[in-house]
Parts: C-alpha cells; sequence; structure tokens
C-alpha cells in the first residue's frame, strides 16, 4: 500500500475510533507506520486529511445507497434494506450515529470544513435522489428534493436518537416514517 493510503486509512481509522479532534498527527504516524515528513508531503495539515474523509464518508454512503438500489424492489423495500444496512453496519463501532453527522459536530466550530461538509451532506442528498428518481422517474424535481431531505432528516435524527437511547424501536419508527413520507410524495 502505498504511504499516502496507509495515511488515510490509518487517520479514517482513528477519527471513526476516537474523533477528530482527539486524534494526534503522532498517532496517526504511528498506526500508518509512517513519517511526519512523508505525511506533509501529501498534506498539508490535519485538516486536510480531514477534507479527504468527509469526501470519503459521502462517497461511502453513495456507494452503499447504489449497492442497496440494486437490490431494492420498490421505495419501501429499498428504505427497508438501507436501514438495516446501516444498523448492522452501527453494530462494528463504538460511536453509534450517521459518521457524516458526528464528524461535522466535531468541527461545527471550524469554518474552514464548512464548504467540504457542506458538499458532502449535498453528494448525499443527491444520491438520495438518484435512489428516489429510480422508482418515481415522473416526480417533479420540487417533490424529488423534498423527499430526500425528509428521508435524510429522517435517517439523521433516527440514528442520533437511536445512538442515545439504543432502542431499537426507533430504529423501526425511522423506517417508518421514511416508508410513509415516501409514499405520500411518490402517490401525490
Amino acid at each position: 500500500m502505498k504511504p499516502k493510503q496507509k495515511i488515510l486509512e490509518s487517520s479514517f481509522a482513528l477519527f471513526r475510533e476516537k474523533g477528530f479532534q482527539a486524534t494526534g498527527i503522532a498517532e496517526i504516524l504511528e498506526k500508518a507506520g509512517a513519517y511526519k515528513k512523508t505525511l506533509y508531503d501529501h498534506f498539508p495539515s490535519k485538516d486536510d486529511i480531514g477534507f479527504e474523509y468527509l469526501n470519503y464518508l459521502s462517497e461511502q454512503q453513495r456507494v452503499v445507497m447504489l449497492k442497496v438500489l440494486a437490490k431494492a424492489s420498490d421505495m419501501s423495500d429499498f428504505i427497508e434494506k438501507w436501514v438495516n444496512f446501516i444498523v448492522r453496519n452501527q453494530r462494528n463501532t463504538s460511536r453509534k450515529d450517521c459518521p457524516i453527522a458526528l464528524f461535522s459536530g466535531e468541527i461545527s466550530h471550524l469554518s474552514q470544513f464548512d464548504s467540504y461538509r457542506n458538499k458532502a451532506v449535498h453528494h448525499v442528498l443527491e444520491t438520495v435522489e438518484t435512489c428516489i428518481l429510480n422508482f418515481a422517474p415522473n416526480l417533479r424535481s420540487d417533490q424529488v428534493r423534498a423527499l430526500s431531505y425528509e428521508l435524510y432528516m429522517s435517517y439523521l435524527g433516527g440514528l442520533r436518537l437511536y445512538a442515545l437511547t439504543k432502542d431499537r424501536k426507533v430504529i423501526e419508527r425511522m423506517k417508518s416514517q421514511m416508508i410513509v413520507s415516501a409514499e405520500r410524495i411518490i402517490k401525490n
């Protein structure tokens, strides 16, 4: 593996495990088995690794949603499979919640991340729109946009509440709310 890739993978693992603020350059270097010069040859600062992390997280969301989309028979099935995948994935991490929301909350006071955070969120919303259009190609663009926001807000809120309560019923309510939103807009 190339040094840049080792640094990114090590950084991403540490950010997921400990958070951006709690991860130091020395830890990244140790985990990657890299030297400081190598890191700074590729990334002028830790923030630049954070920018890459946001891009990575939004692209991972896209990959997951498109894989789920390929297996879904309709919008409700897509939502069911998407949420189930997310919940299974949550079991493998100590930091429960949407990874983009976790990271964004942690860096919300750092203005240098604003455009990267917005780009990541818009990338996810565009992917949700792609999934909606797969099952409802005749929806008007404003309806697609409205539904993508509703689904993403339900997802973010549901995961946050699940992270706080560890109550599995929250996930079922989130799924139900997302399906009802989709049916309401698609049927109109």
